[in-house]
């Protein structure tokens, strides 16, 4: 009876240092996502990759946006006609780097005559309320 108390000690040890053990009930905040300077190298990482796939080249830097944590995500980049070298991105994930959303496009001046062409047929004052919409999105 001995042998069995022991063992059934050793059994329960083993199972509550498996369960209560501090350090798989701390959370994992080394891939925490927690200041805007992790947050644009990663989201401009993600961009880049994209932008290889889709077009060969990589131009974009940390500093090619500002990132800003707004609620529980990350935001870096919009689209928008310049761009960078006419590549623009807009990049959005969460603190732990999950749900990553990752758009990349690039402008030509073919597209940039098509909205010129669109924008005249246009009459004047729903021009000016469409600038007024654009105005409003990030």
């Amino acid at each position: 009876m001995d042998r069995y108390f022991k063992m059934l000690i050793f059994i329960a040890a083993v199972i509550i240092s498996t369960v209560f053990n501090p350090v798989l009930l701390q959370a994992d905040d080394s891939k925490q996502i927690t200041t805007p300077a992790q947050a644009a190298k990663h989201a401009a990482k993600l961009a880049n990759e994209k932008c290889r796939m889709e077009f060969g080249c990589s131009p974009f830097k940390p500093e090619s946006y500002k990132a800003e944590l707004a609620g529980s995500k990350w935001r870096w980049g919009k689209i928008e006609p310049i761009g960078i070298h006419g590549y623009s991105a807009k990049v959005e994930f969460c603190k732990d780097g999950s749900d990553e959303d990752v758009r990349v496009v690039f402008h030509t001046d073919v597209i940039d005559d098509k909205y010129r062409a669109q924008e005249n047929e246009i009459p004047i004052e729903k021009r000016k309320k469409i600038k007024k919409l654009e105005n409003l999105l990030p």
